[in-house]
């Protein structure tokens, strides 16, 4: 079957575009940006390498809130912007990865001209050779980790176990008289 000329023959008919849902493997569906603060990635493109490496999808980001109503409940909502001192709410932006290179980078441009870019792993201090995968940092490691599955295996290995000594710590815990 011949995609493209489905579609074309969709458009003739019915004289409407046929959305085509992207598939979300390639993205972080939601990570922290600090307490009470979260942020949900939507794939827009499948990733698509560069000429220098470097790969390449974008997506839109919503910035979401937990904030008391007029009730004092809290409840999570869209963020709005500067008036919750969060940013936009809503952004379409690119995010890249130089899987080889062990680098995160976004972008407003397709061409990574103003990319913000990072190193996933610590390059020094106690924590050394560790992926950065923290809310401080925007989780750059397990975002480039979705683009770069091969290469992030062993980082994602020391997060699991990262996480099964804690999740052990806190039965011990619990258990303790």
């Amino acid at each position: 079957m011949n995609l493209p000329a489905l579609v074309g023959s969709l458009l003739l008919v019915t004289g409407t575009q046929v959305p085509l849902q992207v598939r979300q493997d390639h993205v972080l569906p939601v990570f922290g940006c600090g307490t009470g603060c979260s942020v949900e990635t939507e794939q827009l493109t499948y990733p698509e390498t560069m000429d220098d490496g470097w790969i390449r999808i974008k997506v839109i980001q919503r910035t979401w809130i937990n904030s008391k109503d007029e009730n004092g409940v809290y409840r999570t909502r869209l963020c709005r912007g500067d008036e919750d001192g969060c940013g936009p709410a809503e952004s379409e932006i690119w995010l890249f990865a130089d899987c080889a290179g062990e680098k995160f980078a976004t972008s407003s441009n397709a061409d990574r001209s103003d990319s913000w870019e990072q190193d996933v792993f610590y390059r020094e201090g106690d924590w050394k050779g560790q992926p950065k995968f923290q809310t401080v940092h925007g989780n750059p490691f397990m975002r480039w980790a979705k683009l770069c599955p091969a290469e992030s295996a062993e980082g994602r290995e020391y997060i699991r176990q990262w996480y099964q000594k804690l999740f052990d710590s806190f039965k011990s815990i619990k258990n303790t008289p």
